[in-house]
């Protein structure tokens, strides 16, 4: 029977000891931090999904909803700003090399990324349609010209940007993808090739199955706009685009995605604050829950039902992977063809809301 010496015991435990008073530690530093406050930097696609653009809607208008459905006020409510930003170069179009090179702090003088992190504790950042048009896969010598627009170039530009925001588990962000253009303005392969980029920045990259990257930083946000407005073919639907010719998002595109974007990324900052701090921000509902870690189901006890009730989980990184209405008590739900990770359990009746964690083992 294999056993530790007293010598390797005695190291095994002062790490275990010492790993539990960094993760301690690390949890007291974020008890007070609340991700509920931030900036949007973009351009001018983002400045019509801004809104109102038009529509009867804006993302300013979303947040006063998303506050008055969740019974958020004062301190705990949501707010983000914009900001035209940054000026600049960038980059002949290729804004995803532009994003690189400011999140690498290597354009200090124009684009200085750090007093915004500082400033907010949301960060949302995005390109404008010019740079879905990719020209080719691409290969590991593109990166020699890191302008170049090829899927090969975006991966690893992305990558990048990533581990830098993974290093600043102070700040949550959210990273759009690409802004699609209409057929007007893309040829069927460029269009092509953006779509293949932007289904492996959401399936592949953001569900940690990225084998150059790994696993997926959970203070980071995958917004797929690319995929809201597009047809079949990558190309940007004419219903959402300006004219044919112009592929800026319209007022239906605004009364698309500003409500989305209100409730993708509030919901997903709102699950990381849950997660650093362990505290639920907001709660009307107690209940159990358990087994905890579990592997095939989970059970989902409410002691005071009330009128509404609905589940909902998100995984890790604040995507919602389940949902249902909830009519008994007691609620059984199947959970094995979800992928290993934390998942955050919320009962909600539209208006409070409680979260809890879970666990799904292998």
């Amino acid at each position: 029977m294999f056993s530790l010496s007293n010598e390797n015991l005695r190291f095994s435990m002062k790490r275990q000891i010492l790993a539990l008073i960094l993760s301690v530690l690390t949890l007291a530093g974020f008890a007070q931090t609340k991700f509920r406050s931030g900036i949007f930097l973009h351009h001018s696609t983002g400045d019509n999904i801004w809104g109102p653009n038009g529509s009867t809607t804006s993302i300013p208008q979303e947040m006063t909803k998303y506050n008055t459905s969740h019974s958020l006020t004062g301190g705990n409510a949501v707010t983000m700003n914009q900001q035209w930003w940054p000026d600049g170069d960038n980059s002949g179009n290729n804004e995803w090399y532009y994003w690189h090179d400011i999140f690498e702090n290597r354009d200090l003088t124009h684009s200085d990324i750090r007093p915004i992190l500082t400033a907010n504790k949301i960060v949302v950042i995005k390109s404008c349609f010019p740079s879905s048009a990719i020209d080719r896969q691409g290969q590991p010598s593109d990166t020699l010209t890191p302008t170049e627009k090829t899927i090969y170039n975006y991966k690893w530009h992305w990558r990048h940007i990533i581990k830098v925001m993974k290093q600043h588990p102070e700040n949550f962000f959210a990273i759009w993808t690409d802004a699609p253009m209409t057929s007007g303005q893309t040829d069927a392969t460029s269009a092509g090739y953006s779509k293949k980029f932007c289904a492996w920045a959401k399936d592949t990259l953001a569900k940690g199955n990225d084998p150059v990257f790994g696993a997926f930083p959970k203070n980071v946000y995958v917004f797929d706009y690319f995929s809201k407005l597009t047809d079949a073919n990558g190309f940007e639907k004419t219903m959402y685009a300006v004219s044919s010719g112009d592929s800026h998002p319209n007022s239906a595109a605004t009364a698309l995605v500003a409500p989305q974007f209100v409730s993708e990324i509030f919901d997903a900052a709102l699950s990381y604050e849950n997660l650093v701090t362990g505290v639920n921000k907001v709660s009307s509902y107690n209940f159990n829950l358990y087994p905890n870690p579990a592997k095939d189901f989970i059970t989902i006890e409410i002691p005071e039902m009330t009128d509404n009730l609905s589940l909902s989980i998100c995984n890790s990184s604040g995507r919602e992977v389940y949902v249902q209405k909830i009519t008994n008590q007691l609620v059984k739900i199947n959970i094995s063809k979800l992928a290993p990770d934390i998942y955050f359990i919320k009962i909600s009746d539209g208006k409070y809301f409680k979260i809890k964690k879970v666990i799904k083992e292998d």
